[in-house]
């Protein structure tokens, strides 16, 4: 072995690596990661100085690593050299106890191998015994069999043959003991023969062929205070766990008989009540047949399993509804079929009520009853809804085409009494009640009606769009004016957005109370509200529509004569203008007629609205021309001032100017008082000059060109 290096040159050694390591140009930390990687590394270090550098300085590294190992080996070179001594003679030790081991364990496979097989010996005779105790209760079961064959036999020989009345207690009998034949009989089915399964089954018709017999008699001979037998025949039927043909039973003998007389369709020509007094008959069945049955199975806990209603009274029904009666699903006639179903659904109604007091259990399960949905399924509700789309659309589309006609616009004895104006809108509140009226809603369509009604108010918005185009066009021509049918759609779009409320109320109480949830009512408002929306928005292009007639018949060349007025005085010799002039009288013709004539059907508000906006426009263009002619008046005062001044001298024109009122001053007081005038019949109309554009401007405008003259020297 080596000698161990001196203490002194392991610290030597140590710490020249610390300071060689301090000098690297790399971090030494990246070889002690888990995850390192060389690549990586390379590429981290990849700005070194160079390549070389970084080669000596991993060479570096490597003598500081193998200086530090060999100073780990020297400080722990004492514990190597006992752990060599420690092993010598291990072999030795392990050689002397590995045979007795070996020994051990083929001693225990041996016991395991015999445990084994005592354990597979000892299954085989278990599942021997269970084989021989299973053969045992077969032969038993088989010998039960013959007995029980044997037994229920004698009883249909002696008690059950047909001689004599049939005893509750033998059925009771006989079924316990077919209760355990067929317990039996699952056990030792494969040592009976064909002959004995037959037999077996043969009792089982027997049995319940007297059992039928039995529970029909009971049936007829119960009574509210006696149903003693009827009682115990539906006892049997449960412990036989035969409801089912307990059901049956009474389907074919009692309810089929019974409804073959009435559901037919000779039967629904002869009724005088039609469909109802069919229903009304197959109601009574329950009544007269079936008070017992539905007290003992329906109306109380104490024989549970039974449901006669749905399975033998609805069950035969139904069939005989669609076989024999089919004609009432015929949707060609709406009025018609509407009476069918309402009938109908008032007969399913009463159906459910009576199976109510049974719990809402048994209410679902009748209308989950594959019947019932087939029965549901056989009334074509959209087809009629497409027939009462057609009528009332139709009828309704009627009235919109031709756009305008001569009938459009009721006359005025027609409205006194409150009703629309416009035959549109007549027909549009004919067709939204008729969407919502008795004989013709049905709540099963409640959404495709809910449709048509937004559809009719949106097609009539539409009407209403093409008449306001209408009646802008050159071409308009009808027996009333274009004012007549703007006010009367403004009256009628008012009066039928105060009747989508009470039209909402309407859908409202169309609806079942459970289906009035809150999200339904939130969405049917915020659905009228868009409605109200829609219409509301047409009132403002009316209203535009009529300023713009309005302006026009107040007519432009009506301000234009403003023009005129220099002509009229200049060299003419007139008056001091004391009175206005023409034109502000036919500038107020049409307003004043207007007034007069629509005041009561568009009231105060709007009509001061629509004035406003009128003589706003008005004053705005009578400012304008009045400033124009003020303008040339002054103009022409100079230049004519100019021009004395020129021939005669500035005194003798001051003498001619102040010695009497010029032609240009009765065209200023002309203007003075034609715009008092305009603002005196404005006043007449409620109106204040302030609310008026430009009326202060114009008359502050004529008193500072009048003013303006009089201090001119």
């Amino acid at each position: 072995m080596h000698e161990p290096v001196k203490k002194p040159q392991q610290s030597g050694l140590s710490s020249g690596s610390s300071s060689t390591a301090e000098k690297l140009c790399f971090d030494k930390n990246e070889f002690m990661k888990p995850n390192f990687s060389v690549d990586e590394f390379l590429h981290k270090n990849r700005n070194a100085p160079s390549l070389e550098l970084l080669r000596d300085n991993l060479g570096l590294y490597l003598k500081g690593l193998r200086a530090s190992m060999i100073d780990l080996i020297n400080e722990d070179y004492a514990d190597f050299v006992s752990l060599s001594a420690n092993l010598v003679g291990l072999d030795q030790s392990i050689e002397t106890i590995q045979h007795p081991l070996e020994q051990f364990r083929n001693e225990i496979e041996s016991i395991h191998s015999l445990i084994a097989d005592n354990v597979s010996e000892l299954r085989l005779q278990l599942e021997q015994k269970r084989q021989i105790r299973e053969c045992k209760r077969n032969l038993q079961s088989l010998k039960r069999v013959y007995e029980t064959i044997a037994k229920i036999q004698d009883l249909l020989a002696r008690k059950l043959n047909g001689e004599h009345p049939v005893q509750a207690v033998d059925l009771e009998r006989a079924a316990l003991d077919l209760i355990q034949l067929r317990f039996h009989e699952k056990y030792c089915v494969s040592y009976l023969n064909a002959d004995h399964q037959a037999q077996i089954q043969q009792l089982d018709e027997q049995l319940h062929q007297q059992l039928r017999r039995f529970f029909i008699d009971a049936l007829q001979q119960a009574s509210s205070t006696s149903s003693e037998h009827l009682e115990r025949s539906l006892r049997i039927y449960i412990t036989l766990d035969a409801c089912e043909a307990a059901e049956r039973a009474f389907r074919e003998d009692v309810v089929a008989p019974y409804m073959s007389g009435i559901i037919c369709e000779q039967q629904l020509q002869n009724s005088p009540q039609g469909l109802a007094g069919i229903y009304s008959k197959i109601l009574n069945f329950i009544s007269l047949h079936m008070t017992d049955l539905l007290r003992l199975t329906l109306y109380s806990d104490k024989l549970c399993g039974f449901d006669f209603v749905v399975n033998s009274f609805w069950a035969d029904v139904e069939m005989r509804l669609e076989l024999h009666m089919n004609s009432i699903f015929a949707p060609g006639n709406s009025e018609v079929f509407y009476v069918k179903y309402k009938c109908t659904r008032d007969f399913l109604a009463k159906i459910e009520e009576l199976l109510t007091s049974s719990g809402e259990q048994a209410v679902q399960a009748y209308r989950q009853h594959k019947q019932t949905k087939s029965f549901e399924a056989r009334w074509n509700l959209p087809v009629y809804f497409q027939i009462c789309f057609q009528e009332i659309a139709g009828e309704f589309e009627s009235k919109l085409e031709p756009l305008l006609t001569n009938d459009t616009l009721s006359s005025q004895s027609d409205t006194e009494n409150g009703d629309y104006q416009l035959s549109t809108f007549t027909a549009t509140r004919t067709a939204l009640a008729h969407c919502w009226a008795e004989g013709v809603y049905l709540p099963e369509v409640f959404p495709k009606f809910y449709k048509l009604s937004v559809q009719i108010v949106l097609r009539l918005s539409r009407w209403i769009t093409d008449a306001i185009e209408a009646s802008k066009s050159s071409t308009f021509k009808a027996t009333f004016t274009r004012n007549q049918l703007l006010i009367a759609l403004h009256s009628d779009i008012r009066r039928l957005d105060a009747y989508l409320p009470q039209l909402q109320q309407i859908i409202v109480q169309s609806v079942a109370t459970k289906q009035r949830v809150a999200l339904f009512m939130d969405m049917l408002s915020k659905s009228m509200a868009t409605l109200s929306d829609t219409l509301s928005a047409h009132l403002a292009s009316i209203q535009q529509t009529l300023v713009h007639l309005l302006i026009t018949e107040c007519g432009t060349e009506n301000v234009r004569q403003v023009n005129d007025l220099p002509r009229l005085y200049r060299k003419t010799n007139r008056e001091v203008p004391t009175r206005c002039s023409s034109y502000v009288d036919q500038m107020l013709r049409p307003l004043k007629s207007f007034v007069a004539q629509h005041e009561k059907q568009l009231g105060t508000l709007v009509m001061e609205q629509v004035l406003g906006e009128v003589c706003s426009n008005i004053t705005r263009a009578y400012y304008n021309v009045v400033g124009e002619v003020l303008t040339s008046v002054q103009k022409t005062e100079e230049s004519l001032r100019r021009l004395r001044n020129l021939k005669s001298g500035a005194n003798q024109m001051t003498t001619s100017g102040t010695a009497s009122t010029s032609d240009d001053d009765k065209i200023r007081l002309q203007l003075r008082v034609d715009a008092a005038a305009w603002t005196l019949e404005l006043s007449k109309l409620n109106f204040q000059p302030t609310q008026i554009d430009k009326l202060v401007e114009l008359n502050n405008m004529i008193e500072e060109s009048i003013k303006l003259k009089e201090s001119t020297p």
